[in-house]
């Protein structure tokens, strides 16, 4: 039998399956702030069963940006919408994580 619905453990992280969304960069942020359309787009996958939800291309400051558009970490107007997203993949059964850039 495939492994790929079997839980996925690392270091006291589990996930409930090895299905992973990988990173990618979406170019859907405004400020670098995620939104409504990035909790629907990692939501959705989070729904339907995905045990890893990753977000892609996060920044750490405005000039690490691939594009203007991209998410990121570097002040405190992006922590609401990113705990708001956690606090629905966690709900959902998924394991967030987020790809630095």
């Amino acid at each position: 039998m495939s492994k790929l619905f079997s839980s996925f453990k690392l270091r006291g992280v589990e996930c409930r399956n090895r299905v992973f969304l990988a990173p990618m960069a979406t170019w859907s942020a405004e400020d670098g702030v995620p939104n409504d359309w990035h909790l629907v787009h990692l939501g959705s996958r989070a729904v339907g069963g995905a045990g890893l939800v990753m977000t892609g291309a996060t920044a750490i400051s405005p000039e690490g940006r691939i594009s203007p558009w991209d998410i990121g970490l570097w002040n405190d107007e992006q922590i609401e919408p990113f705990t708001r997203i956690t606090a629905f993949l966690k709900a959902y059964g998924a394991v967030s994580a987020t790809q630095i850039h």
